[in-house]
Parts: C-alpha cells; structure tokens; sequence
C-alpha cells in the first residue's frame, strides 16, 4: 500500500567531491571548516623534572600533617600518582611508590620527592623520550 503522501519521485541525490565532504560552506564555516588539531607539545625534561620535583615537594608535604586522616592522603596519593603518571606515562616505578605511600606510618617519609628524584636522573628510559 503507498503513502498518499509521498512523492512518486524522489528527488536525485546530489553528488559531492570527497575533498568537500565534511566542510560547512558559507563565511561563518570557513573558520570551522579548518578543524586542524595542533600539535601536541612534548615538555622538555629538564620541565618534567622540575614538575615532578614540585609535584614531590608539595605531596610531601601535604601528607605530614595529615598522616592520621586516612581518606585525605589517600586522595593526595591518587592525585600525586596520577600526576606523575601524567607527567612520564605508565611507569613502573610509581605503582612501586604507592605500596608504602598506603601503609599507614610509612606515608610520612618523602617517598613522592625520591621518586621525583629517580624519574630525573633516568635518562631515555621514559616512554616520552627515547633512547638515544
């Protein structure tokens, strides 16, 4: 049974260039239509380190006097962790520095300011750099 409202032609398609496809047209899209992503901007290390050794301190200290309160720096570590696992990708090493970081009493050593340490003098060994 047909539609009675339909038309009993459809209109023919419009075929368009594929270099065009994706462009809106018009002067308000001729700044949308160059959606180029910029490039993603690697931090030196020498920034790196210095990030992370900031990132230590302040972890660091942040925890010493909170060391009875539990749930506030456990949310210190997950932040440190996730800051340097931000900084220098999946590393080993941070997962290693969070198992004594949540015992309760080990926390108050600078465990977050030696990592900061070590991740520095590693040279090429950060998935971000390469090996020269």
């Amino acid at each position: 049974m047909a539609d009675p409202n339909a038309p009993e032609n459809p209109p023919p398609l419009k075929e368009v260039p594929l270099e065009f496809v994706g462009k809106v047209s018009g002067a308000a899209g001729d700044a949308r239509s160059e959606t180029t992503q910029l490039p993603k901007r690697e931090l030196s290390p020498a920034v790196r380190f210095a990030l992370s050794i900031l990132i230590g301190i302040v972890a660091d200290a942040l925890e010493a006097p909170l060391a009875g309160i539990a749930p506030a720096w456990i949310l210190i570590d997950a932040l440190a962790a996730s800051a340097f696992f931000a900084l220098w990708g999946f590393r080993w090493e941070v997962a290693m520095v969070l198992i004594p970081e949540l015992i309760p009493g080990l926390n108050v050593f600078p465990t977050w300011f030696l990592l900061a340490l070590y991740l520095g003098q590693q040279k090429g060994t950060s998935p971000k750099d390469p090996a020269p």
